[in-house]
């Protein structure tokens, strides 16, 4: 009979560099860590960055970023074709001889049309993080806002709207917060907003703040006017709905019963809803200082008896017209 130790799992193992987990490992991503991981586990292999994509099921453009990241960190040698882990350098030991092996040739990856700013890598981010504690910490709040971890997208994009937009690590946070409160906490639409907040130099908390209430302002007064028009909202409202709903509710003050018929007296007009429509009726009635239904009742039968006397007028001068006609003789000098 003969024994031996049941090792299950443990009975293959790779070795992980200790630098993975003593320097680098609070600053790797999930991605970035992936793709360590596999090629640590195929050093023996030519390993290319698609296949690498399709195994750890990341894109290959997230595959050669963490490459990056961790070439510049001495862990991945790359001769642009395979990845592999760099060899030790000979300490008077014998190196095991290497059989040579033919270069794999990478599927070129069709670029993704980029409709935004472009976000640094992630070797710029990382040594962003390592030399600026703000950032640092930002990154630690943000991901406490958004209860989940942060990708290195997600890292890329707060790095971009500071660096680029210019938008210091405490408005930000106002920023991340917000929107979290709104129901939009995502990076693409933080992003939206950090950008809009850039190009408008929002760069104070004092300016964020003064921001955040007019932004609640007008959200408040479009959920108010798409509730009386029955519209559903669907997305984001427009800057324009946004604009016009502001202005109805909180300048000119009109009530719930005011917007609904203006609204249906564009339906009835147009046809179909017309934001456009509504405005040019409520400015009228803003214009003239008509707020309520009895004014406007009041004012509608004042221009329909305004109406019915100028058209009496033309239907006199229209008889008095033929009656002269008819009575001229035509044999008249």
């Amino acid at each position: 009979m003969s024994y031996k130790i049941n090792l299950g799992a443990w009975g293959s193992v790779f070795a992980v560099p200790t630098a993975l987990v003593d320097s680098h490992i609070k600053l790797a991503s999930s991605a970035q860590l992936k793709v360590l991981l596999y090629i640590l586990r195929h050093s023996e292999h030519d390993n290319g960055v698609e296949s690498i994509a399709n195994a750890v099921s990341v894109h290959p453009d997230e595959v050669k970023n963490a490459v990056e990241f961790w070439v510049e960190r001495g862990l991945i040698a790359t001769d642009r074709s395979t990845l592999s882990v760099p060899k030790a350098e000979n300490n008077n030991t014998q190196a095991k001889t290497e059989e040579p092996v033919t270069p794999v040739v990478e599927p070129k990856v069709k670029p993704r049309a980029i409709s935004r700013s472009q976000r640094p890598d992630p070797t710029f981010v990382a040594r962003r993080l390592a030399e600026n504690t703000e950032l640092s910490q930002l990154m630690d709040e943000a991901q406490i806002a958004l209860s989940k971890p942060l990708s290195s997208g997600d890292t890329a994009t707060l790095v971009m709207l500071h660096d680029t937009d210019g938008l210091p690590c405490d408005v930000l946070v106002l920023l991340i917060n917000y929107c979290v409160s709104i129901g939009k906490g995502n990076m693409r639409a933080i992003e939206r907003m950090g950008t809009q907040w850039g190009a408008e130099g929002v760069y104070s908390l004092e300016l964020a703040e003064k921001k955040i209430i007019s932004l609640s302002r007008s959200n408040n007064a479009w959920s108010k006017v798409s509730k009386v028009f029955g519209i559903k909202n669907i997305g984001s409202p427009t800057k324009t709905q946004l604009e016009y709903a502001d202005c109805w509710v909180n300048d000119w003050k009109f009530s719930d019963d005011m917007l609904l018929e203006a609204y249906e007296r564009c339906v009835n007009q147009k046809g179909e809803f017309n934001i456009k429509y509504i405005n040019g009726i409520l400015s009228k009635w803003n214009a003239q200082s008509i707020f309520n239904l009895d004014d406007l009742k009041k004012a509608d039968e004042a221009g329909a008896k305004s109406k019915k006397k100028k058209s009496d007028e033309k239907e006199r001068e229209a008889s008095y017209d033929i009656a002269a006609f008819e009575s001229k003789s035509l044999f008249n000098d």
